[in-house]
């Protein structure tokens, strides 16, 4: 199969796999969010940026360094598997010793039994890893796709029972459990590959030499991204954070479905050409370019009927969700860019450079915080997005000397999707603003479907370059 159709199927099956596992997530959500209140899930994120690291740690980056290595074999593939093994095990103790320090921060001693229990996620995720990256440097999606649909229908399904049945925030925590060691113990049954004994210490150094920088920069990623669940957390109402997580969760379903999707795919694909500039290039522009046509106008959209979508699907308890969720739309539309240039930077093997920027951008993140910090919720909510805007200068900086990409180019290429992305945004606004009929459900579908045919017009009635590649992608899958 050539690279192009490899390219096509790969991506066509991680999709159904994001979108399958996450809608169902989403609707999960949905379900959940209505029965239970946003007090449980500020109890959720206050414990995130604690249980996101020891997940970071548990992998260390030794599985992008699996898929990244040419030559990987069996006893590649033990090494890691025993090592994070045993360093979540490590991490679980260390999590479930500092449980109550935790709980004492925050002041609510729930957290130390919710922490005890989360952190088992580690443990059983660990146990699968190599599996799951097996498959993924095969490029096997559409199996990956089928062996984790189970586990989320019967992880899901529980968590809502748990919730009718008013166990609050133990409804969240269990689905989460149970969707993780169902989907484990299916790898194990249906993978060829099975641990041996062949540990090797050499093999160990190499790929945590690469890891651990990724590791380092996930680390940064962990701490920076939820530092806004602890200063919510500690200095405004657990509803308040509840609101905050929910919006934050909900706005990465759809851009990160689909950046992931793109990035699991092409993250082997473009290591396999890295040798090859130009190629590599031209590659990496058709990414960017697809990907923002699709991502810009969904996140301006979601943010332009944020009200009647949380209203409609979430409940009136929630509107005062939409304040954030409406900020963190706008942050998300730079998402796949950053994403993007970072992942171009790992094909290169430019980790250094990759965790010297991210340290970089952490320091940036955390002086936006706290000068915003005095001035309330709504400049911290501000913060994110200023955020986003001054990490895409920086990362598409060294774009720019890798493949001579620049920032200028990437907007240029996608400067008719920003402008028609903008103006459907403010024109759904405008009809909104004008229209005071109570029928959220009609004039949410009203919005979402007249804005999404014109935007597709309009791209259609200019000839966007996107347009032509994907007619170009269907011509390919016709053949």
């Amino acid at each position: 199969m050539g690279l192009k159709k490899t390219a096509t199927s790969g991506l066509l099956w991680t999709f159904l796999d994001t979108a399958i596992v996450r809608g169902i997530g989403v609707f999960a959500a949905i379900l959940l969010a209505r029965l239970l209140s946003p007090v449980e899930f500020g109890l959720m994120g206050m414990i995130y940026v604690f249980t996101s690291i020891a997940a970071t740690l548990v992998d260390s980056g030794l599985t992008s360094s699996l898929i990244r290595s040419k030559e990987a074999n069996a006893s590649d593939y033990t090494t890691v598997f025993y090592t994070n093994i045993v360093f979540s095990f490590f991490l679980y103790f260390v999590l479930f010793a500092a449980a109550p320090v935790i709980a004492d921060f925050y002041d609510q001693n729930v957290l130390t039994d919710i922490i005890r229990i989360y952190g088992l996620l580690f443990v059983i995720t660990s146990f699968s890893a190599v599996q799951q990256t097996i498959l993924i440097k095969k490029m096997e999606f559409k199996r990956l796709m089928l062996l984790n649909i189970p586990g989320i229908i019967i992880g899901a399904c529980t968590g809502i029972f748990m919730a009718y049945a008013d166990y609050g925030v133990w409804s969240i925590i269990i689905m989460h459990l149970i969707t993780q060691t169902i989907f484990a113990l299916i790898l194990w049954a249906f993978s060829s590959w099975k641990p041996n004994m062949h540990f090797s210490i050499l093999k160990l150094k190499k790929h945590f030499n690469f890891g651990y920088k990724i590791t380092l920069i996930s680390f940064l990623n962990s701490i920076v991204e939820n530092i806004y669940y602890v200063i919510f957390g500690k200095f405004f109402a657990v509803s308040t954070l509840g609101e905050f997580e929910r919006a934050k969760t909900l706005t990465n379903y759809p851009v990160r479905i689909l950046t992931s999707t793109i990035s699991k795919v092409t993250y082997p694909l473009l290591s396999s050409i890295q040798e090859n500039n130009e190629k590599l290039k031209e590659g990496y522009k058709k990414i960017m370019i697809l990907t923002f046509f699709v991502s810009l106008p969904l996140m301006l959209i979601l943010s332009a009927v944020s009200d009647e979508l949380i209203i409609i699907f979430l409940g009136d308890k929630w509107i005062d969700m939409s304040f954030f969720f409406k900020i963190l739309c706008f942050a998300s539309t730079l998402y796949p860019i950053h994403a993007f240039n970072m992942n171009l930077l790992k094909v290169y093997g430019k980790t250094n450079l990759l965790l010297k920027l991210e340290f970089i951008k952490k320091i940036i993140n955390i002086c936006l915080v706290f000068i915003a910090l005095p001035f309330g919720i709504v400049f911290i909510a501000w913060s994110i997005v200023v955020y986003s805007v001054i990490s895409l200068f920086i990362n598409t900086y060294y774009t720019d000397k890798l493949i001579e990409y620049s920032l200028f180019q990437q907007f240029k290429d996608n400067s008719l999707t920003i402008i028609i992305s903008f103006l459907i945004y403010w024109l759904i606004r405008l009809f909104l603003y004008n229209n005071t009929d109570t029928n959220y459900i009609q004039l949410l579908i009203i919005s979402v479907l007249g804005g999404g045919f014109l935007y597709l017009l309009l791209n259609f009635i200019f000839n966007n370059y996107a347009i032509i590649l994907i007619k170009e992608i269907i011509k390919l899958k016709k053949t």
